[in-house]
C-alpha cells in the first residue's frame, strides 16, 4: 500500500501540474491558439473545460490557419508562437493572393505568408489522402485533426519543469502532515472541521511566505485562499490585492515569527476573535527553529510538524525537478559529505536551475549552506561583541549612531551629545573648531517659531520629569515645511541635544522600500514601537509628504494602498498621543500634499514654515560655523575693487566694435575716417 507521505506528495504535484497546464492554456488563448469562454455562454460543441474557473476552451483562428496537423512541425510552430507572447492578428491579402497575418503586439513584429496550398497538402500527407480531397481543396476549413485535444497535447509537451521552490514546499507540507497524522482519515478529519486551528511547522527559512503565496494561487488546496493575518490584518504573503477573485475562500493566517512571549495577551484576544466572532479556518505557519509558546502549541486543534530539509528530501526534489534518480543523488551526497542544514528556499531557487547537472546543483547547495553557517556565526559574534560593549559603556556613546532592530529598516538611533563636566553650554557651543561645537537649538538662526516651540518644550520636559506637568498638557507634535536646504533635519539633530533625548530618524521612503502593503505597515508600526521603547525620544519623519492624502483618491493608482498607509499613520499618531515620552517631528517640502487629518489636534498640530535664510540669518549661520575664526576671516577679505571691462564691447549691427586707444598728450585727437 502506498505510504501517506507519497500519496500527499503525488496529489500536490498533480495540483502543480494542473496549474501549469491552465497557465499554458491562458497563454495560448492570448496568442490566438485557443479561445476561452464561460461555460454558461457557450453554444454548440464544447471541446475542453476548466471546472475551477467555469471556462471552456475552443480552437482559435490562428491555430486553424497555421497548424499543419503534423506533430513534429506543429511543435515548432507552437513553440515559436508561445515564445512571441500575446498576439493580435491583422489579416490582409498578399500580392500573390495568399493570406498574410501580422503580429502587431509582439515585441519583434513580423509578417509571414500562409499560402493556401502547402498547409492542406501537409495535412493530406499526414492523413494519407490524395490531393483531390474536397476538405482541403483551395485551403478551405481546417481538418478535424486540429482540435482541442490535439492543441492541448502540443501545449503539454512544452510545459516548463516545475518550480523547485513550489516542489520543496509541497515536500515539506506532505512530510509534516504524514509525520503527524497516522492515516489519511485523520488529516481529512482535521480539514473537515468548519473552523479548525492548525499549526504547520517546517524550520526552513522563507517557508511562511512561500506557502502563503501558494495558498493564494490555489496550489495546495482546490481553491484560492483570501488570506487575512490574525494579528495585523494584512496577508502573510505580503501581496496587495486590489480586487477579489471569484470562488476564493477566507483563510486566517498567523506567522510563527510574530508569535513572541511579549504579545501573548494580544495573541489570545486576536485568536479568540478569529475563532468565535468571525469563524474561519486559522493556519499558523511557523518556520522558526525554537518551540512556540504553549498558547498556540497546546490550543491548536491539529499540529503538523517536520524536521526540515534533509538529504532524502533534496534527492526527491532533484528527481521531480531535474529527473535525476534519487539513488544517484544520494550517492553524490555521500561522496561530497553534503549537509543541507541551514539551506533556505531562496537557496533552492538559486541552485536548482534548468540544464544544470546534479553534481553542479549539489555543489552550489553545499556552497550556500556553508555561507549560511558562516554568516550565522558572524552574527553571533557581533551580538556577543555588542553585548560586551554595552556592559562596559552602559549605552551608546554621545552623538553616536546605533542601528535599530532590522524590522524597522534604515532607522537611525542617535544619542544626544553629553555635556562636558564643568563646562557651560555657551562655552561648549563656541569652541574654536566646528567639529567640537555642539549643535543646539539655542545657537540656531532663522527658525523663528520652531525655535520658540523647542525652548518651550525643553522647559515643559523638565516639569514632566519631575511630575509637575502631564504629557497631554505639552505640545509634542511639530511639522516643519520649507524649501530644500533650509535645515529641517539640522533642527531635529539640534533638538536632540537641547532636550537631551535620543533621536530616531526615518522617512516615508524607507517605509515604502518593502513594496508589499503588509511589510510597509509592519515597518511603520515597528518604528513607533522602537520610539516608545526609547522614550523619552524624538521620532523624526522625513519626506512625510510622500504618503500623500486621501483627498487625491481617484487621481493615482492603487488608492486603497495609500489610504491604508494614511489610516495606519493616523492610528500610530493617536497611539503615541495616549502614551508618554514620544515627540514626533515631521518634515516636508510640500505641505499642501499632506492629508488634512494628519494636521489636526493631537497629531502634527503645530506647523512651522521655514523660509530661505535672509541676510541676518546667513550672518548667524556663518558665525556659528566659523566660531572664533570669524574675525580673522573678515580681516582677510580682499578690498573692494573697481569695475573693469574684461571682454571687448558687444557687436553692434553685426560689426564688432574696436576699442579706442588710450588717450595720451602726444596722440593726435583728430577725427577718424572709416
Amino acid at each position: 500500500m502506498e505510504a501517506l507521505n507519497d500519496r500527499i506528495t503525488r496529489y500536490l504535484m498533480k495540483r502543480l501540474r494542473r496549474h501549469a497546464v491552465m497557465t499554458a492554456y491562458e497563454r495560448a488563448a492570448g496568442a490566438g491558439l485557443l479561445n476561452a469562454q464561460l461555460a454558461g455562454h457557450v453554444m454548440g460543441q464544447m471541446t475542453g473545460g476548466d471546472e475551477q474557473h467555469g471556462r471552456v476552451w475552443r480552437v482559435g483562428e490562428r491555430a486553424r490557419h497555421e497548424l499543419t496537423g503534423v506533430p513534429v512541425l506543429d511543435r515548432a510552430i507552437v513553440e515559436r508562437i508561445m515564445r512571441k507572447g500575446r498576439a493580435s492578428l491583422v489579416t490582409r491579402a498578399g500580392h500573390d493572393g495568399s493570406e498574410r497575418f501580422r503580429d502587431v503586439d509582439a515585441k519583434d513584429r513580423f509578417d509571414f505568408d500562409l499560402p493556401t496550398e502547402p498547409v492542406p497538402a501537409a495535412r493530406q500527407r499526414a492523413r494519407g489522402k490524395n490531393a483531390r480531397d474536397p476538405d482541403t481543396a483551395g485551403g478551405a476549413n481546417p481538418t478535424p485533426d486540429i482540435g482541442f485535444a490535439y492543441i492541448a497535447g502540443l501545449l503539454r509537451d512544452e510545459l516548463p519543469p516545475p518550480n523547485p521552490v513550489h516542489v520543496a514546499v509541497c515536500l515539506l507540507v506532505s512530510r509534516a502532515v504524514a509525520a503527524s497524522a497516522s492515516t489519511s482519515a485523520a488529516w481529512r478529519a482535521a480539514l473537515a472541521m468548519p473552523a479548525p486551528f492548525v499549526l504547520l511547522k517546517a524550520p526552513v527559512e522563507r517557508f511562511e511566505i512561500c506557502l502563503a503565496m501558494m495558498l493564494e494561487d490555489g496550489l495546495i488546496v482546490p481553491f484560492r485562499a483570501a488570506l487575512e493575518d490574525v494579528l495585523y490584518g494584512n496577508p502573510l504573503s505580503g501581496r496587495y490585492r486590489q480586487h477579489t477573485v471569484p470562488g476564493e475562500r477566507r483563510l486566517k493566517t498567523l506567522s510563527g515569527r510574530a508569535v513572541t512571549p511579549e504579545n501573548e495577551k494580544l495573541l489570545r484576544r486576536k485568536l479568540r476573535y478569529a475563532l468565535t466572532n468571525e469563524p474561519a479556518p486559522v493556519l499558523l505557519i511557523d518556520e522558526t527553529v525554537p518551540a512556540l509558546t504553549p498558547v498556540v502549541t497546546d490550543t491548536a486543534d491539529h499540529v503538523f510538524e517536520c524536521a526540515g530539509l534533509d538529504c532524502a528530501m533534496i534527492a526527491e526534489l532533484l528527481h521531480l525537478c531535474v529527473g535525476v534518480a534519487p539513488k544517484d543523488s544520494l550517492r553524490l551526497m555521500d561522496d561530497m559529505a553534503f549537509d543541507p542544514e541551514g539551506l533556505s528556499l531562496d537557496d533552492i531557487a538559486l541552485a536548482v536551475r534548468p540544464g544544470r547537472s546534479a553534481r553542479d546543483t549539489l555543489s552550489v547547495l553545499a556552497m550556500l549552506a556553508e555561507q549560511s553557517a558562516l554568516n550565522e556565526g558572524n552574527e553571533d559574534e557581533q551580538a556577543v561583541s555588542r553585548d560586551n560593549s554595552h556592559r562596559k559603556s552602559g549605552s551608546t556613546g554621545g552623538g553616536e549612531k546605533a542601528k535599530a532592530p532590522p524590522e524597522t529598516g534604515d532607522l537611525e538611533l542617535i544619542q544626544p551629545v553629553p555635556e562636558a563636566g564643568g563646562q557651560d553650554m555657551k562655552a561648549a557651543t563656541q569652541t574654536a573648531r566646528s567639529t567640537d561645537r555642539i549643535l543646539r537649538v539655542e545657537t540656531l538662526c532663522g527658525y523663528g517659531a520652531a525655535r520658540e516651540w523647542a525652548l518651550d518644550l525643553k522647559a515643559d520636559l523638565s516639569l514632566w520629569r519631575t511630575g509637575d506637568l502631564g504629557w497631554d498638557q505639552m505640545s509634542t507634535r511639530l511639522l516643519l515645511s520649507g524649501p530644500p536646504g533650509t535645515g529641517k533635519t539640522t533642527f531635529a539633530r539640534a533638538l536632540c541635544n537641547t532636550l537631551h533625548v535620543p533621536l530616531l530618524v526615518t522617512s516615508v521612503a524607507h517605509w515604502l522600500e518593502p513594496g508589499y502593503l503588509g511589510d510597509v505597515l509592519k515597518r511603520m508600526s515597528a518604528v513607533f514601537t522602537v520610539a516608545e521603547k526609547n522614550a523619552p525620544a524624538i521620532l523624526f519623519i522625513d519626506e512625510i509628504d510622500n504618503i500623500g492624502g486621501r483627498q487625491t483618491e481617484g487621481t493615482r493608482s492603487y488608492d486603497d494602498y495609500w489610504t491604508s498607509m494614511i489610516n495606519r499613520l493616523l492610528e500610530l499618531l493617536d497611539g503615541t498621543a495616549k502614551s508618554q515620552g514620544v515627540i514626533v517631528v515631521g518634515a516636508t517640502n510640500l505641505a499642501d500634499r499632506i492629508d488634512p487629518a494628519l494636521l489636526r489636534s493631537g497629531r502634527l498640530e503645530t506647523h512651522v514654515r521655514i523660509p530661505l535664510p535672509d541676510l541676518e540669518t546667513l550672518i548667524g549661520i556663518f558665525a556659528h560655523h566659523l566660531g572664533a575664526d570669524l574675525e580673522a576671516v573678515l580681516a582677510s577679505a580682499p578690498a573692494a575693487a573697481g569695475k573693469s571691462r574684461l571682454r571687448p564691447p558687444p557687436a553692434r549691427n553685426g560689426r564688432p566694435l574696436r576699442r579706442k586707444p588710450p588717450v595720451t598728450p602726444d596722440t593726435d585727437q583728430g577725427p577718424r575716417h572709416d
